[in-house]
């Protein structure tokens, strides 16, 4: 069995802690890697984020990483047509380096092949709160739909300017790095609270911007009985008043299905088929931008989340625009082996909505309640599910027997590794 590639993601941070070179030495030695990728842009978060501590650094326990800044050279003249622009590093150990430059480098002079990704959260909070409120997804109240500490970071890709931005760092990247794979992650539509009610609960994500409004209106739609049935259910989801209370308890007492309430309400069909074209918009024009600039870089979109039709994504027409699909599946980290046995139904989902021919790099985590032996049976289900290729979330985060358990596993199918272009 032939995969494309082995792939993880490293941090600058430990870059500087760990030396490029170990964290290389241990990829290749140990798991067999033939491609990693570098976090260009990163979001607020705590690493390694299932771990307590680092295994393996020798600086700190743990890093709480900055919000949204950008760990490569920024160049002005990429961002002429934009109107927001990417903030550097503000930490001193971080800041004034071109970490994408010494990684790329790093790479090459070991044959393997370099990317770059752009995580979930191009935007800073407090500009995402403030300068750029108006790019920023708002729920049937006019609020920023409730995404945690990332609440006020969720871009609407039908803003002009969230899609330019995205645009820009992209242009950035592919034209200054010498990178084979750009990859993003940014949040879709945000997918309300579906805890509450299976479906209904999409009723309080997003996106009822102006932005939305223009291009609805623009498409034909009735955004007034959206918005109306909308804010109905909403209503009800969040008890707000004492017939909506009453309301969701005949809700709960029933068991209508999906299909029954589109039956019943249309327009609720039109409004999340009219968030699925306005992510694949986005997609559209990310690709264009990145091909314009570099014709041969992969661009590859990591699907992080399986409720597809509650964000907004549309793979069967996303599939159109990106050359390889990065599945986000990490139940390793889990310790539940059902949930391990169980990733092939995620990877055929995507499979059949892309294609056979288009790249699928599903994923694996060997982190937290991983075991070597959950590592080698997750590799054995996307294996035998038809992956092209793997990556691992995070380098972080695993240990080096859990390093070990991978090639181990790939061994065990047979697998070898044949580097190659998505691009054709």
């Amino acid at each position: 069995m032939y995969w494309k590639e082995l792939t993880t993601g490293i941090y600058p941070w430990d870059m500087h802690d760990e030396g490029i070179e170990s964290i290389l030495d241990n990829l290749q030695e140990h798991a067999g890697n033939n491609a990693a990728y570098m976090l260009a842009i990163m979001h607020h978060e705590k690493r390694p984020l299932h771990d307590n501590y680092y295994h393996h650094n020798p600086v700190r326990k743990r890093y709480l990483a900055e919000d949204s800044r950008s760990y490569f050279k920024i160049h002005p003249e990429s961002y002429k047509h934009s109107r927001i622009k990417p903030l550097p590093s503000d930490r001193e150990f971080l800041k004034d380096v071109d970490w994408l430059d010494k990684f790329t480098t790093a790479l090459r002079k070991r044959g393997m092949g370099p990317g770059a990704e752009i995580s979930h959260t191009p935007l800073d909070s407090v500009r995402g709160a403030g300068e750029f409120a108006d790019c920023i997804q708002r729920d049937i109240y006019g609020n920023p739909p409730a995404h945690g500490y990332f609440t006020n970071q969720q871009l609407c890709w039908t803003s002009p300017d969230a899609r330019a931005y995205m645009c820009a760092i992209a242009t950035d990247l592919v034209t200054h790095y010498d990178i084979d794979m750009i990859q993003t992650c940014s949040f879709l539509t945000n997918q309300g609270q579906l805890q509450l009610h299976p479906f209904l609960g999409v009723t309080l994500g997003g996106c009822f911007c102006a932005n939305c409004e223009r291009e609805a209106r623009k498409a034909g739609l009735d955004w007034d009985l959206i918005r109306s049935t909308v804010r109905h259910y909403a209503d009800i989801m969040k008890r707000a008043t004492l017939q909506a209370n009453e309301d969701w308890h005949l809700l709960n007492r029933g068991n209508s299905s999906a299909v029954m309430f589109l039956i019943e309400h249309p327009e609720l069909y039109d409004w999340l088929t009219f968030r699925c074209q306005s992510i694949t918009r986005y997609f559209k024009e990310l690709s264009e931008a990145i091909h314009a600039a570099n014709s041969k870089v992969d661009f590859r979109f990591n699907t992080c989340w399986p409720e597809a039709e509650f964000i907004g994504q549309n793979l069967k027409e996303i599939g159109k625009y990106v050359d390889s699909i990065r599945i986000m599946d990490y139940a390793e980290q889990t310790g539940d082996e059902e949930k391990v046995l169980n990733k092939g139904k995620w990877l055929s989902n995507v499979r059949r909505q892309v294609g056979e021919e288009k790249v699928i790099i599903d994923s694996i985590a060997p982190r937290a309640k991983a075991t070597p032996d959950l590592i080698r049976k997750g590799i054995r289900t996307v294996a035998l599910g038809g992956a092209d290729g793997l990556a691992y979330g995070f380098y972080d985060g695993a240990t080096i027997q859990r390093l070990k358990a991978i090639r181990e596993g790939m061994d065990e199918c047979e697998i070898q590794l044949r580097y190659y272009s998505s691009r054709g």
